[in-house]
C-alpha cells in the first residue's frame, strides 16, 4: 500500500519538475495515458479513503469514553395512569349496582372492586350496624343484592316505601332486613292505612 502512494507521488512529481516539450502522439497513445490516468486517480482516492478509515477506527480505539462527565439529571418516578389490574366480575358488578343504587358511591360499574367499591362497602356496614372492613360477608353480600333486586322490581310499591321511609332509599335495606329475619315469608308495606297506621301486607 505504501508502495502504491509512492508510485503515485513520483508520477505526480515527475510531471511538474520534468521541462515540459512539445509532444506529439497519435489516438492510441492519448488513450492509453488517459486509461493509466482513470486507473492511477482511483487508486489514489480508494487509498486516501482507507487511511481516513483508519484514522477514524484509531481515534475511536484511543479517546475512551466518557459517562461520568455527563451531568445526572434528577428524574422523578413516573406516577401509574393505568388501573391496577383487578379482575372485572359479574358478582363485583352486581355489588356496584347495589351499592350505587343505595346511595352508597361505588364509582362506575365496571366490575373491579377497587379502593372506591370497599370505601362504599364499609360505609353500608356502618349504616347497617356492621364493622366497616371494606369486605363483605357472605349475609351482608345477600342481603345488599337480594334487596337491591327485591327494590328494582317492587315498582311503585317501593317507591311508596321510599316517601314514607326517614332513610329514603338506604331505609329499604333495614325494612328488607327486618323481613328477612322474621323468615322472609312476610313481605311488608309501609302504605299507611286510612287512619294513618302502618299495616303489613
Amino acid at each position: 500500500m505504501l508502495s502504491k502512494t509512492l508510485i503515485s507521488v513520483a508520477l505526480a512529481t515527475s510531471l511538474v519538475l520534468v521541462p515540459t516539450t512539445r509532444a506529439t502522439a497519435d489516438s492510441k497513445d492519448f488513450i492509453a495515458g488517459a486509461v493509466l490516468g482513470g486507473v492511477a486517480g482511483a487508486i489514489i482516492n480508494k487509498e486516501v479513503r482507507k487511511n481516513k478509515e483508519r484514522q477514524a477506527a484509531r481515534q475511536r480505539a484511543v479517546t475512551p469514553r466518557t459517562y461520568a462527565a455527563q451531568p445526572r439529571t434528577y428524574r422523578a418516578p413516573a406516577k401509574k395512569t393505568y388501573r391496577p389490574s383487578i379482575p372485572a366480575t359479574p358478582e363485583g358488578r352486581e355489588i356496584q349496582s347495589s351499592l350505587n343504587y343505595f346511595g352508597f358511591d361505588a364509582g362506575p360499574v365496571d366490575g373491579q372492586v377497587g379502593r372506591k367499591t370497599r370505601g362504599a362497602i364499609a360505609d353500608y356496614q356502618r349504616y347497617m350496624g356492621y364493622d366497616g372492613t371494606g369486605t363483605l360477608t357472605t349475609f351482608q353480600q345477600h342481603l345488599l343484592t337480594t334487596s337491591y333486586l327485591r327494590a328494582e322490581a317492587g315498582g311503585s310499591r317501593t317507591l311508596q316505601d321510599i316517601a314514607t321511609l326517614p332513610d329514603g332509599t338506604r331505609g329499604l335495606l333495614k325494612l328488607y332486613r327486618e323481613d328477612l329475619a322474621a323468615g322472609g315469608a312476610q313481605q311488608r308495606s309501609l302504605t299507611p292505612a286510612p287512619s294513618g297506621a302502618y299495616i303489613d301486607l
